[in-house]
């Protein structure tokens, strides 16, 4: 039998996470959930706010993060096999080796390793030796959740994994334009002084700033920048539909 490892919560100032147990290592899922109950009776969602708390010591960048499925569409919902198990079938336990959370009754599984958004959620009652598939529903987002299925598979075939195609590059390069616009506006630069930085002195002092369609794409960035920081950040986690 393979058993989880669960040590002592350590006291970390400044931060709930300092009430989190390490876990090393995998047992059945209902004897690790009946354990996590009786150490925080009061439910994970009391530890920082959230179901997992953040990490003092790791920057917002390296901070692992475990978004809801209705949220992100590339979470992938593990089931236990209700079929004859192939050649090579994949486990939970062969899974259980990234990032590892539990919540009141499901296992979270983050592979950062593949890629830092493959994220996996098994359901109560699994066993760790059992082949394991995906549960994708056959809505709007099934496409999106093929995608993350394709690359899970990529890797545990022994293929090159793709990049995850949901933000392209042209997307990632105007989200930091917006970002710097924003942090810029809020330390009071004006559009003017923003568009300099952006796309150079030179070619904002060519043309006459009020008419200037550099002037347009700023208040542009400004108002979607604004608007994915209040919460529009959330579409980054699923491809563009066509509207």
């Amino acid at each position: 039998m393979i058993s989880w490892t669960v040590s002592a919560p350590t006291s970390l100032r400044g931060n709930a996470c300092g009430v989190t147990p390490t876990i090393s290592k995998i047992m059945l899922f209902s004897e690790l959930r009946d354990l996590l109950t009786n150490l925080f009776p009061i439910g994970w969602r009391a530890v920082g706010g959230c179901d997992f708390a953040a990490r003092p010591g790791l920057s917002a960048i390296d901070q692992p993060i475990f978004w809801s499925e209705t949220v992100d569409t590339a979470v992938l919902r593990l089931v236990a096999g209700r079929f004859p198990p192939g050649q090579g079938a994949a486990t939970l336990g062969d899974l259980c080796h990234d990032e590892v959370r539990i919540s009141e009754d499901e296992l979270h599984l983050l592979l950062r390793s593949i890629a830092p958004d493959l994220h996996l959620v098994a359901d109560p009652g699994m066993t760790p030796d059992a082949p394991v598939g995906v549960h994708i529903p056959l809505d709007s987002d099934g496409l999106d959740r093929i995608a993350a299925l394709d690359r899970l598979l990529r890797h545990l075939s022994g293929y090159k994994v793709p990049p995850d195609l949901r933000v392209t590059s042209q997307q990632r390069r105007r989200l930091k334009a917006m970002l710097r616009a924003c942090d810029a506006r809020r330390h009071n630069a004006s559009q003017r002084e923003i568009a300099e930085v952006i796309f150079g002195v030179e070619r904002v002092s060519s043309e006459h700033w009020k008419t200037s369609p550099l002037r347009d794409v700023i208040r542009d960035l400004l108002k979607d920048g604004a608007s994915m920081i209040s919460g529009g950040y959330r579409k980054l986690l699923r491809f563009r539909r066509r509207s």
